[in-house]
């Protein structure tokens, strides 16, 4: 009787005995009819086997070479997931080292899983990232493993003074070698002070892991909104002759850039299609993001689909608020969406041609001036601005009485800087709109 024959439930029964995927791929070869009825099967099993997970100590990673070496799972799989191990998460040790067998055995991992696409470092928040993600790094680069197509980085931000430690001369020319095939990368770093020579440091990084990037991700924090980093004497946070040829894709958040920054990000690429830029921190915001805009206009990037700006960062300056940009579609013919704060829980939005207003204004105010028909500068619409700020220092205040769930709001101190913070907003409340 054929397998065709069969009715389902004894198919079922028996393809999950024991059979292995090339005993399912010699039945799709049997003919058409059973390549249509059991191609499936084939789909369920290797997807399975396409994504693992390990943790960096020397038994869990033996343990994944055990089960791929000489394993015809070997062609499916493809992501390897890096977590935190249970005595780090749980057990609070902070300051423990990786185990030194760990490197060389997890390079003996990647040399077996030949058809590894995707690598991601999932570390919790509250954890120093940097001791999971260089491990990673080197043992990719000690394997010898070029098959990288997407890297991940933690959720727990790399401080941006760590990539000192993986900006060496040795680890760029590794990054440059092992990572001739990567195509995405996803990276979140944070930054306390931030210094032109540690962003340096960060951006060597990129460059080194960028010949074949398509699509970058950097995510910022910052322990302070007051923190107004300063570029370097060139005006900016990237090394020399910094460029992405390959880039497709970028997103920004909370970056410190400059608009000679963006320039080189954007400029050596020829197949820019999406740009996504968040809160970015720039020196002088209202002029440097209108240079940026003006040059955008000046390359044409005819590629460029999607335009994403939210411009509002720099909070010590609160004469004026910068809006919100969105285009979808051909951005040379497509109205932009202009959106700005009101101090109320309704916004302003306009519709403008951002190609056709970049065309008509030489000057940054103008310009301003003109997609948002005069109200960056109102109160409504720097209200928004300034409470954030009026916020900010009230958290910056009460952290001197410990951590939020032990307060005392009974204490007079504490009476006091919640007082003065009530106080600020009902004066902002009280502003009559312009």
């Amino acid at each position: 009787m054929s397998l065709i024959s069969l009715p389902q439930e004894l198919v079922d029964m028996i393809f999950t005995e024991d059979f292995r995927i090339s005993d399912l791929a010699n039945v799709r070869l049997l003919s058409r009819d059973h390549n249509a009825r059991f191609k499936g099967y084939l789909w369920d099993r290797t997807q399975v086997f396409k994504s693992v997970r390990t943790i960096l100590s020397p038994e869990r990673i033996n343990k994944l070479i055990a089960a791929a070496t000489g394993s015809e799972i070997l062609p499916y799989l493809q992501h390897l997931t890096v977590h935190t191990t249970y005595w780090y998460t749980t057990r609070g040790h902070r300051d423990e080292k990786i185990d030194p067998q760990v490197v060389p055995l997890l390079a003996k991992a990647f040399s077996t899983l030949t058809a590894l696409k995707t690598v991601e470092v999932e570390v919790e928040n509250g954890t120093n990232a940097v001791i999971f993600w260089k491990p990673t790094i080197d043992a990719i680069i000690a394997s010898g493993n070029t098959t990288i197509e997407t890297i991940k980085g933690p959720n727990a931000a790399i401080q941006m003074s760590k990539f000192k430690s993986l900006a060496t001369a040795k680890l760029l020319r590794g990054y440059k070698t092992t990572f001739c095939n990567l195509k995405t990368l996803e990276i979140r770093t944070s930054c306390q002070i931030e210094n032109s020579a540690a962003t340096a440091q960060f951006w060597s990084v990129i460059a080194a892991m960028g010949a074949k990037l398509e699509d970058l991700t950097v995510e910022n924090t910052r322990v302070s909104f007051r923190d107004d980093p300063t570029p370097d004497n060139s005006n900016s946070y990237q090394p020399k002759n910094f460029e992405l040829p390959e880039l497709k894709r970028l997103k920004l958040v909370d970056v410190a850039v400059t608009s000679n920054d963006l320039k080189a990000l954007l400029g050596n690429s020829n197949g820019i299609e999406a740009i996504d830029l968040i809160e970015c921190r720039m020196p002088n915001e209202k002029n440097d993001w209108f240079e940026v805009l003006r040059y955008l206009r000046s390359e044409r990037f005819p590629r460029l689909s999607s335009l994403y700006l939210v411009m509002s960062a720099c909070y010590d300056e609160t004469s004026y608020d910068l809006p919100e940009l969105s285009i979808e579609g051909d951005w040379t013919t497509q109205d932009c969406s202009v959106i700005l704060p009101s101090g109320k829980p309704e916004k302003y939005i306009f519709e403008k041609n951002l190609w056709t207003e970049l065309g008509k204004h030489k000057k940054a105010n103008n310009f301003w001036d003109s997609i948002t028909n005069n109200k960056w500068k109102s109160k409504q619409t720097t209200r928004w601005k300034r409470r954030r700020i009026i916020e900010e220092e009230w958290k910056l205040s009460m952290r001197q009485f410990g951590h939020p769930d032990y307060i005392d709001d009974d204490d007079p101190w504490v009476q006091s800087v919640n007082d003065n913070y009530q106080e600020q907003l009902d004066l902002l409340a009280a502003e009559e709109d312009d």
